[in-house]
């Protein structure tokens, strides 16, 4: 049996082939995580979706947008410099460099709620403008003005900016109200909201926390129903005996004497010193009133929306005294939707509710005619 026996030449090449083969399956692996890593870093495609996975986690997606990747609609920010910036002020420009730690941390409740909003931190690593801001964000985001609004630290003080506010600001804050008369906020809804909160990131150049998608939807679930429980519109009506017209100048002139003012909206408002609305009186059904003796008014509906009242029963007595009074004057009689006469037991049953209503909502830190229930019925 013969056996071949190669070269030294041969056994050089065939060693050099195998290490070429080597390097280059090397050098495409290190490419690949390369890449990925990159990928992840923008994109972050090794988070899972919190609104289709139902993740339970609280931390926040944390999302750092990177200047060397082109996001897929890209707006280029104008970015002011201290000198250039002509809407700036001195205070604004000297805060520039001021530490982190001298700056409010979070904007104060009274712009930013997290009891009924859903707050997203967004901070830019050069100050930009609001005027550059404003047309990026509305083109993302302006289905949705009703809900969100835009809080700026400009120069260590935290505001609401505007369409027209020429501020710059290194930090801002979406704050997405959770709910209101239409509804709670809706899982589609926020999907919606945080992605367009993500391109506006990338966009920027900005870094953006975004809070668990469950637990806000959560939190918007369990506000709508407290909300909702306790939403009361009372209505008493004011009718003649025999449903016959009421005097429509006399009228006026009695609603007019018990302190309503009318308003654009074809209603007469009592309102407190500060000028927040107690009772209206339309029309039956809560209807504009007309004055036009053409269209003969037969009733009269006086009406108090308790959650955006401070003070309820006070609220409801007034309306009682006078409603008295112009039964009294006009030959009338009270009456709930239904034409049904409204006895004294009736009526202290209505007054206790609305006290029982307003101590609910104290005791849930939302009180009646306060800053949070003006906002959340709406």
């Amino acid at each position: 049996m013969t056996f071949w026996t190669a070269s030294e030449l041969q056994l050089s090449l065939i060693a050099f082939g195998a290490a070429a083969v080597v390097a280059v399956w090397i050098y495409n692996k290190w490419q690949e995580v390369r890449q990925r890593r990159q990928a992840e870093k923008i994109f972050r495609t090794d988070h899972a979706d919190a609104l289709l996975a139902g993740s339970a986690s609280s931390k926040p997606d944390v999302i750092e947008a990177d200047a060397s990747v082109e996001p897929y609609e890209r707006i280029d920010p104008v970015f002011d410099s201290p000198d250039l910036d002509e809407g700036g002020s001195e205070s604004e420009k000297s805060h520039e460099d001021k530490p982190d730690e001298a700056m409010p941390s979070e904007p104060p409740p009274e712009l930013a709620d997290p009891a009924i909003d859903c707050l997203v931190p967004m901070s830019f690593a050069t100050p930009v403008s609001a005027s550059s801001f404003w047309p990026a964000q509305r083109q993302h985001l302006a289905a949705f003005g009703g809900r969100l609004r835009w809080i700026g630290d400009v120069a260590g003080n935290w505001r609401q900016l505007s369409a027209h506010d020429a501020a710059t600001c290194r930090r801002l804050v979406a704050a997405l109200q959770l709910a209101d008369r239409n509804g709670p906020l809706g899982e589609v809804e926020l999907a919606r909201i945080f992605t367009a909160l993500r391109q506006l990131a990338v966009q920027f150049r900005a870094v953006i926390e975004l809070p668990d998608a469950a637990e806000v939807l959560a939190h918007a679930h369990e506000l709508d129903v407290f909300c909702a429980g306790v939403d009361w519109r009372i209505g008493i009506n004011v009718v003649r005996r025999g449903d016959s017209a009421f005097d429509l100048p006399r009228l006026v002139s009695l609603v007019e004497a018990a302190g309503f003012r009318k308003r654009d909206d074809g209603k007469y408002y009592a309102e407190d010193a500060t000028g927040q609305i107690l009772i209206s009186l339309g029309g039956l059904g809560g209807l504009p009133f007309s004055e036009d003796e053409a269209l003969p008014a037969t009733g009269v509906t006086l009406s108090i929306d308790v959650p955006r009242v401070g003070d309820g029963i006070a609220a409801f007595d007034r309306l009682l005294l006078f409603a008295r009074q112009l039964a009294a004057a006009e030959d009338g009689v009270l009456v709930d939707d239904q034409r049904a006469p409204l006895g004294e037991a009736a009526l202290r049953a209505i007054r206790a509710k609305i006290g029982e209503f307003q101590q609910k909502m104290a005791a849930q830190d939302i009180p009646s005619g306060g800053r949070r229930a003006m906002r959340l019925y709406s």
